[in-house]
């Protein structure tokens, strides 16, 4: 290891607030529907990510999942530019994404194939690849983000869940349309079970078809995709902001 009192530094560097409700780990776990073993797992790459981008020589680029970590810690601007950049790193570290196309691609590709080649003679292991995976995978524009075991859980486009809102919508009316041939109050005076099914799938259907339309979300970071760097330039600020709880 090139700079083992940077490291103990960085090892010792708390995310979590202690006595916090929601700490930097449990809420990197909800945001990105991870376990919260997992989170703290890629909080721990990060930090490596973080002591590579001081000592390798070279520009380095993360895997999807430590740059969610990244993301996030940009958010939280003391801890980030007071307590990391200031304290630990004793030097600013800047997000850098790329400006897209097949060129800039093939940059961040040899990026990333550098970066995992200096894991390896830093730590003397290899990455793991449930955090770092190979340089296909972490390029490829299918690959999933946010799920921590694609084997347990299934993964769909958000415009196919909108679809399917839409289809089940469409389904709620028409067992409510049914519910009305065959009367929405009964001989016995009560509502017919049909139009009880038709009012409950349609109410549900419009308020998921309102929450779709609203897109995005309320989580924070810079929004990029793509392969990222990282740089120790000398801007020492953090502009924009980040939203949600």
């Amino acid at each position: 290891m090139t700079d083992q009192d940077l490291w103990n530094r960085l090892s010792a560097f708390e995310l979590d607030v202690e006595g916090a409700a929601l700490p930097f780990s449990r809420r990197l776990a909800r945001d990105q529907n991870w376990s919260v073993e997992f989170a703290r797992s890629v909080i721990f790459e990060y930090k490596r990510f973080l002591y590579l981008s001081m000592v390798a020589g070279h520009r380095v680029t993360p895997s999807e999942e430590v740059d969610e970590a990244w993301h996030l810690h940009l958010c939280y601007t003391r801890s980030y530019w007071e307590e990391l950049c200031g304290k630990v790193l004793e030097r600013p570290l800047h997000h850098t994404p790329t400006e897209g196309g097949s060129e800039q691609g093939e940059v961040f590709r040899g990026l990333y194939a550098e970066t995992l080649g200096s894991y390896r003679r830093e730590f003397g292991e290899a990455p793991p690849a449930g955090v770092w995976p190979g340089i296909d995978e972490r390029f490829s524009p299918r690959r999933s983000r946010g799920i921590e075991d694609t084997g347990t859980s299934l993964v769909l486009p958000k415009v196919w869940l909108k679809r399917g809102v839409a289809v089940l919508g469409v389904l709620g009316m028409g067992a409510l349309a049914i519910g009305c041939r065959e009367q929405l109050v009964g001989e016995d005076g009560n509502i017919s079970k049909e139009a009880v099914i038709g009012i409950v799938i349609g109410v549900i259907a419009l308020f998921w078809l309102f929450r779709a339309g609203k897109g995005g979300g309320g989580k924070g970071g810079s929004g990029c995709s793509g392969g990222f760097s990282c740089s120790s330039g000398c801007s020492s600020g953090c502009g924009g902001g980040c939203g949600g709880d």
